[in-house]
């Protein structure tokens, strides 16, 4: 087993490929001061000639099919990626 225990900086990147790694995250908890707010952007991607997932995922992706996976979009959530802080 390894463990990797990380810090990430403002404009640091981290990809997960998430169908071949478990992994985790501990409790965030986010700064009062607006100018010390967390900025996370999640992106997923699903690349051509990726392999395929069990139908399993589906309920939980949308689709299952390779470079159209979609996310997870839980209801009720507004998508946005504001800038300013």
């Amino acid at each position: 087993m390894l463990h990797l225990s990380m810090q990430l900086q403002p404009g640091d990147m981290q990809f997960v490929y998430n169908h071949a790694l478990l992994h985790d995250r501990t409790a965030f908890v986010d700064w009062s001061e607006p100018g010390k707010k967390r900025h996370l952007l999640r992106v997923w991607l699903s690349l051509p000639g990726d392999r395929p997932l069990p139908n399993c995922f589906k309920q939980r992706y949308g689709s299952i099919e390779t470079g159209d996976r979609g996310g997870i979009i839980v209801e009720g959530t507004k998508l946005n990626a504001p800038l300013e802080v």
